[in-house]
């Protein structure tokens, strides 16, 4: 008797460029989720840092390498960046710029305000309102929370101290975050 192949599912792929490994950590946790709830997605997170300074050099980057990536498998369903606010905040001029060149080529920006710390730390029950002015009193906060936290953690570290009800929270007050997940089927 001849066995049937196993069934591999086909998972649609999605695209989080990342600016650090902080964030690259949070979107492995991210994927962990959609593997553990059966999902058919795969997150392939790509951390943009290295070579990519600014918000409009990370999109650049990030344009690249989904064209370089998507010649290798299939196209992105969803494409998203994780990126720090405080980078343009001040500087209407070069958030346009950084959002248009996003826009053209249909990647969403999920902008961190202030930064990545300042988005770990809403995670936290009676946190979803926090508002630290710059990356210093978010690190701050954050540490108050979550002793012990230094850039960069890992995906196990991040899911021992958040999880999806955390993540849930955030996407209430975030719409291109909530985009990403209702796309991931984590949030309807």
């Amino acid at each position: 008797m001849r066995r049937r192949p196993a069934h591999i599912p086909v998972r649609k792929p999605v695209f989080l460029g990342c600016e650090g490994e902080s964030e690259q950590a949070y979107g492995q946790f991210l994927n962990d989720i959609v593997r553990g709830k059966g999902l058919p997605f795969h997150i392939e997170v790509v951390n943009l840092n290295p070579g990519a300074g600014d918000p409009l050099a990370r999109v650049k980057k990030a344009v690249q390498e989904i064209k370089r990536r998507s010649q290798r498998r299939a196209e992105f369903q969803y494409r998203a960046l994780l990126m720090d606010d405080d980078q343009v905040t001040g500087d209407q001029h070069r958030r346009q710029q950084v959002e248009t060149l996003a826009a053209q080529h249909d990647i969403s920006i999920i902008w961190q305000s202030p930064c990545h710390e300042a988005f770990l730390l809403r995670h936290f029950p009676g946190r979803l309102n926090a508002n630290p002015p710059d990356g210093v009193t978010s690190q701050a906060n954050l540490v108050q929370v979550w002793p012990g936290y230094a850039k960069p953690m890992s995906r196990v570290e991040v899911s021992r101290r958040i999880d999806l009800q955390g993540v849930e929270r955030v996407s209430a007050q975030h719409q291109e975050f909530a985009a990403l997940l209702r796309f991931l089927r984590l949030i309807s």
